[in-house]
């Protein structure tokens, strides 16, 4: 065993003091797998930062009622009838002034890129009495919030950051209808801070969208309360509503974008990788078919066929994890923090920053080892293979 690998190790030490004779070709080829680990990292970022801002915005001690069937806020549409009968169901809290209830409503309006002016659909979200009482992770870091009946509207940090005319003082128009605004706020990065919040009864209004209602937040009493006020929503004719926790109801949500951002970006860095699976295998058939007479010298000298393998597959590894490396730190410096944003099914616009973690990182390594061990398996192979009669006849 020791022989073999003092004859692999002098051979790919030999190998890899011959790169510079094929640098543009070995740089190409490390290029191609550092493009590939840089697209699927940037997939699996997005999906990972999306689903954490998610995750976070969802409270376990909110639960959120819509109608039976509908998967998101977009498709449903509640009574005020049933809202009513919500003042007495049981595992609400209560406040002072009665059971913590919100009812809202969600009104896609225009907003325009900070960066490139262009028009994207912001999410502005009209809230019951309670609506801040059912979001406890939001904090108002600059100005005050809206007053009831008023066109005034908080809006959450990364919207500020990200579009235009939404610093406190802006009149901000959506359609035909101007908005003060009033008040910044931010929610840990959450997915809350990319929405805008302003009065139930004026955004029904000023959207003429009389005594309509998507969706209603409760704050729970304790930890058994959702059972208890599911049953009585679920189960009761007048209500017929369906509850989940608030972080159900996101954790549902990232599931179904998450998925889709994977199932584009996976196929994506797959064929990617073929392509520089081929890039390492021309490179390497360049490599033995240039040093055929020595390979063919160093068998004749007594080294074995698994050590001319090893000795060969270690260069297709080497410039392969060269690319990897390279993949990995432009993705770290460039693309994690990266923010970006998308609308979801029920078209709340959501901004997020791309997030890499060491397990990302891995996938995207395996998937490099994965790439040299194949591209540069069969060349290795072939070097093997190469007649001895080439170097007892001195020639190529």
């Amino acid at each position: 065993m020791s022989g073999l690998i003092r004859q692999a190790s002098a051979l790919a030490v030999s190998n890899l003091k011959s790169i510079r004779r094929r640098f543009w070709l070995s740089a190409s080829a490390a290029f191609s797998v550092a493009m590939v680990v840089t697209v699927l990292l940037g997939f699996l970022a997005m999906s990972n930062g999306f689903s954490k801002a998610l995750l976070t915005a969802g409270a376990p001690d909110i639960a959120i009622a819509l109608t039976k069937g509908a998967a998101s806020e977009f498709v449903s549409q509640i009574e005020m009838a049933q809202i009513h009968q919500l003042d007495a169901a049981p595992g609400i809290a209560r406040a002072q002034r009665g059971p913590v209830i919100s009812p809202e409503i969600l009104v896609p309006v225009d907003g325009h890129d900070r960066s490139s002016g262009l028009t994207s659909s912001l999410s502005l979200r009209g809230i019951g009495g309670s609506g801040l009482e059912v979001r406890p992770g939001i904090t108002l870091i600059e100005g005050r919030t809206f007053q009831p009946g008023s066109s005034e509207i908080i809006v959450g940090r990364r919207l500020r950051k990200d579009y235009i005319g939404l610093d406190v003082g802006d009149d901000a128009r959506f359609g035909l209808s101007k908005w003060k605004v009033v008040g910044i706020f931010e929610a840990d990065g959450s997915a809350l801070e990319s929405e805008i919040l302003g009065d139930l009864t004026t955004v029904q209004t000023v959207f003429n969208r009389p005594n309509q209602i998507q969706s209603v937040r409760v704050r729970l009493s304790d930890e058994d309360a959702l059972a208890r006020f599911r049953s009585f929503a679920e189960t009761n004719p007048l209500v017929d509503l369906s509850v989940r926790s608030e972080r159900e109801y996101f954790a549902s949500m990232a599931e179904r974008t998450t998925n889709l951002i994977l199932y584009f970006g996976w196929p994506l860095a797959i064929v990617m990788a073929a392509g520089a699976m081929i890039g390492t295998m021309t490179t390497m058939m360049s490599s033995i078919a240039e040093r055929r007479k020595e390979i063919a010298t160093v068998r004749v000298l007594g080294f074995s066929r698994s050590a001319t393998f090893f000795g060969t597959w270690a260069e297709a590894m080497v410039t392969t994890m060269a690319g990897c490396v390279l993949g990995l730190a432009f993705s770290a410096l460039v693309l994690n923090g990266w923010s970006a944003s998308t609308v979801t099914s029920d078209q709340q616009h959501i901004g997020f920053e791309l997030m890499l973690s060491p397990g990302l990182m891995l996938q995207a390594v395996i998937l490099s080892i994965l790439i040299g061990a194949i591209g540069g398996g069969l060349p290795a192979f072939n070097a093997t293979r190469i007649p001895l009669t080439v170097a007892l006849a001195g020639r190529d």
